[in-house]
């Protein structure tokens, strides 16, 4: 007797492991992070260059400005909608940015109007979403290429440079051996996830994204965050795009050009539903960075550029279907 209810005992014990370790299965986090775990020991087995410093720096700086400007993307994902024109935002900020330093304006100022310019790209969207009904994605696609047009126009293809060093130490500077822009990457993926868990605003827009009428008539404000969150988007890729010409040294017409995919891509790998009601900013940072480790191991294993396109556009294909799938 004492047997069985020890057999009793253990089978009860395995049991409610399994249920814990499945209820931890479920949380889309932990399989990126695992994900992620596994493809960086593949990819330390595979080349050797992987885990060297370097390039472990190079990965973080390139996916902490896709990463910026996700977490304002998922603001606007989490409400059910969408904003195609983060990479050309960021081209735009970027611009304004330098040539605001070139006027002879100091370089706050000139970063102010850079990530304002993206504010303001990102109010335009929410006025003709919101305001006058337009489908987010026909809005956002319509400032994807007015803005990518006025950065090529502000200075007809010229690149612009000469700009001062702590500038360029924004962008590529490290404390205490960590690179400043993953460094704000942090800051801003800590805030927007207090944002989103601990006020009641950021509350309302899971209840829009969930069910946009029920939430109108539970009293939400949902126009003004509606308004809020494209602003937000707006300002984080104008944030990135300044960071980026800090790193690059120099605003190119053609800067940030198709990060909008890798934008997207980020968001939705990292849990969020491209129908809105779901998602959180650990999940959008996880998600950049597994794509940045990804289009690393391409690059090292000398995989055309062209498959890496490839693989961006099947993985929003399957994220897209995972998450049909679990609704």
């Amino acid at each position: 007797m004492s047997l069985l209810n020890e057999t009793q005992v253990d089978t009860g014990r395995s049991s409610s492991g399994l249920r814990k370790l499945s209820v931890l299965w479920e949380v889309p986090e932990l399989r990126l992070l695992l994900a992620i775990l596994i493809g960086v020991a593949c990819l330390a087995m595979v080349s050797d260059a992987f885990l060297t410093g370097r390039n472990l720096r190079s990965v973080l700086l390139g996916f902490s400005f896709v990463g910026i400007a996700a977490i304002g993307q998922l603001l606007v994902i989490i409400t059910g909608r969408i904003d195609l024109s983060g990479g050309s935002v960021m081209g735009l900020a970027g611009m304004v940015c330098a040539l605001t330093m070139a006027a002879g304006m100091s370089m706050w100022v000139a970063m102010a109007a850079g990530v304002l310019a993206g504010a303001a790209i990102g109010l335009f969207n929410g006025v003709f979403s919101v305001r006058f009904g337009i489908t987010s994605f026909i809005v956002t696609l319509g400032t994807l290429q007015i803005a990518r047009g006025i950065t090529v126009g502000l200075t007809e293809g010229d690149t612009v440079t000469g700009f001062p060093d702590l500038f360029l130490f924004l962008g590529s500077g490290r404390i205490v051996g960590v690179p400043i822009p993953v460094i704000i990457l942090v800051v801003v993926a800590v805030s927007v996830a207090a944002f989103l868990r601990f006020t009641g605003a950021g509350r309302e827009l899971y209840a829009i994204g969930g069910n946009e009428s029920a939430a109108r008539l539970a009293g939400v404000p949902v126009k003004r965050l509606q308004y809020l969150v494209f602003i937000a988007s707006g300002t984080l890729a104008g944030l990135a795009g300044v960071l980026l010409t800090a790193r690059l040294g120099a605003a190119v017409s053609n800067a940030a050009a198709g990060y909008e995919l890798t934008i997207i891509a980020s968001v939705v790998i990292g849990g969020a539903s491209l129908a809105g009601g779901f998602g959180t900013a650990f999940g959008v940072v996880l998600g950049a960075l597994l794509i940045a480790f990804v289009n690393n191991a391409l690059v090292l294993l000398t995989v055309p550029t062209y498959w890496q396109q490839t693989f961006i556009g099947a993985v929003i294909v399957a994220a897209a279907l995972l998450d049909r799938l679990r609704r």
